[in-house]
């Protein structure tokens, strides 16, 4: 075997474990050795395998915190708008949740987020009260 293809077979080995500590974008994350010394560091995402010990119970809120972690949650579509205490909030239903877990943000915040698809949500309803006013304060 040639050294080149030797040392690359090893380095391809699995290392581990490690747990996730901070996700630094879709593809980057950090990681953390459990065993000593702890040292820290970061991986491709396609490096990291999932790790699965028997006997660890997995209920909704876990699978929720896995689906969702520190990324936040994102937005499925804008439903309707209202003027609340002179602030303007959009009525946001969240991917993957259901219809009941829908919330009210400042239109503001949203409109900072996700320009794009608030912009295009005003212009389709630009027709309806309030919609054009909101815009209007906003831009």
């Amino acid at each position: 075997m040639h050294k080149h293809v030797a040392e690359t077979a090893a380095a391809k080995r699995t290392k581990g474990p490690f747990w996730v500590v901070k996700v630094v974008s879709d593809y980057l994350k950090e990681a953390q050795q459990l065993v000593p010394p702890g040292a820290t560091s970061f991986h491709h995402a396609c490096r990291l395998r999932l790790y699965c010990e028997g006997g660890r119970e997995v209920n909704e809120h876990l699978k929720a915190q896995i689906a969702f972690g520190d990324e936040g949650f994102y937005v499925e579509d804008l439903r309707d708008l209202r003027l609340r205490g002179g602030v303007w909030e959009v009525l946001i239903k969240w991917l993957g949740r259901d219809d009941l877990e829908s919330s009210w943000e400042p239109a503001l915040s949203i409109y900072e987020e996700i320009p794009v698809l608030f912009r295009r949500w005003g212009k389709a309803r630009s027709n309806e009260d309030g919609v054009s006013e909101m815009i209007d304060e906003l831009t």
